[in-house]
């Protein structure tokens, strides 16, 4: 578990550096972090969790993506940040999800302070999106790391 816990955090920060570097994140980071989470799953099924924990797992990861999808559907939310928010729900599990959920609100509101003082800083310039992958990484890396 220890592997998969430093897969899902290196997972988690090169979503956050692509979306940083390029606004995107990489399609094959957050299917490799989804396949962490499933991997997860297999390994507690193998340890003998219920089915119907497994099954609450799955439905809320489900229901983080859509609600991400019903976010980039409104314009809210990159389609990159949605998939990345529900790889993380199915990498965390529903138990760790709402910790998850709450860092990276928290990590996002520093975010937008930090780019709002940019802008007063530097009196304008461009408005830039808002690389809320480094937000949703946060909130990955430090539940998964217990910190949350």
């Amino acid at each position: 578990m220890q592997v998969l816990s430093a897969a899902a955090v290196a997972l988690f920060a090169l979503a956050a550096a692509g979306d940083i570097a390029r606004r995107r994140i990489p399609n094959p980071l957050v299917l490799a972090l989804a396949f962490a989470g499933l991997a997860r799953l297999g390994l507690a099924a193998w340890g003998g969790a219920s089915p119907v924990a497994l099954g609450i797992d799955i439905a809320a990861a489900l229901a983080i993506f859509a609600a991400g999808a019903g976010l980039f559907a409104a314009g809210l939310l990159g389609g990159g940040d949605a998939k990345l928010l529900g790889a993380g729900s199915l990498w965390l599990g529903a138990e760790g999800t709402g910790a998850f959920l709450m860092v990276t609100v928290l990590a996002g509101g520093l975010l937008a302070l930090v780019f709002l003082a940019l802008r007063l800083i530097r009196r304008g310039g461009p408005e830039t999106a808002l690389p809320y992958g480094v937000a949703i990484a946060a909130g990955g890396i430090l539940t998964t790391l217990g910190f949350a």
